[in-house]
């Protein structure tokens, strides 16, 4: 069903178009011309032209040579979360350098968006041969480590509401699709203070994950080493572990400050 024929109730009809082009823009990251959001959006070509020009005076969207349009990475900025006035991402730089300076691997910090967790920065492995992520990438909290931190760690009503919420699909061979298997994994992971991923979410790629909390102790991030399972094997699991972990609580103290 497109946005135009969704039922529902009368809106601010200004703000409806402006929410309405996001979603549609959301929806298509290859982009979409003026006639595009005027067919999906139902909203007059001329007041979508003049939402579009403020949206993108203000950053939110990018028009290319063809007038063709995209979203900015500006809403994911502002879903980054703050604590005390401290940014999450700015806080975080020096830290995820050290360690992929450290690792050599590639290092992400992802945040709770829904029922999914969404990639917030990343730096690229230093090998040749590396995993690499775009910013905005969302991900099921079940079948990878950064996104089983949000049902290790945290608040325990919000870990619930999570769990009940995920499919246990197979993604893929490796998957773990057992509800009381991952249960225990994930009371293991609370003991070691650490999540891993044996290529459960891509085939070839391992990483371990560990929770980043705020000056509340509100679990806010996920910060993750990822990489192909051959420089990542199950073996290293610890050593990794134990680094984001350090990595991850260093990054919780700058953000209780």
């Amino acid at each position: 069903m497109d946005l135009a024929t969704e039922n529902r109730r009368p809106r601010a009809p200004s703000t409806d178009c402006c929410l309405g082009i996001l979603e549609a823009l959301s929806q298509h990251p290859e982009g979409l011309t003026l006639s595009d959001l005027h067919r999906l959006v139902d909203v007059s070509k001329n007041m979508a032209f003049r939402i579009l020009s403020d949206m993108s005076d203000r950053g939110f969207v990018i028009r290319d040579s063809c007038k063709v349009y995209f979203l900015s990475d500006k809403l994911l900025q502002l879903a980054i979360p703050r604590s005390v006035g401290r940014h999450l991402v700015d806080e975080a730089t020096g830290i995820v350098h050290a360690l992929r300076n450290d690792c050599r691997e590639s290092v992400g910090l992802l945040v709770p968006s829904g029922d999914q967790a969404v990639l917030v920065y990343f730096l690229p492995s230093l090998h040749p041969i590396r995993l690499i992520f775009d910013l905005g990438l969302r991900l099921q909290f079940y079948c990878n480590a950064p996104g089983k931190v949000f049902l290790a760690f945290g608040d325990e009503a919000d870990r619930v509401r999570r769990w009940k919420k995920q499919s246990f699909e197979a993604r893929t061979a490796h998957t773990i699709t057992d509800a009381a298997q991952l249960q225990r994994e994930l009371e293991q992971a609370r003991r070691d203070g650490y999540t891993i991923d044996r290529a459960e979410d891509i085939e070839g790629a391992h990483c371990v994950a560990a929770p980043v909390f705020d000056h509340t102790d509100q679990l806010v991030a996920a910060m993750v080493i990822a990489a192909p399972s051959q420089r990542l094997p199950v073996a290293t699991f610890r050593e990794f572990g134990q680094k984001v972990a350090a990595a991850a609580a260093a990054l919780s103290a700058r953000m209780r400050i």
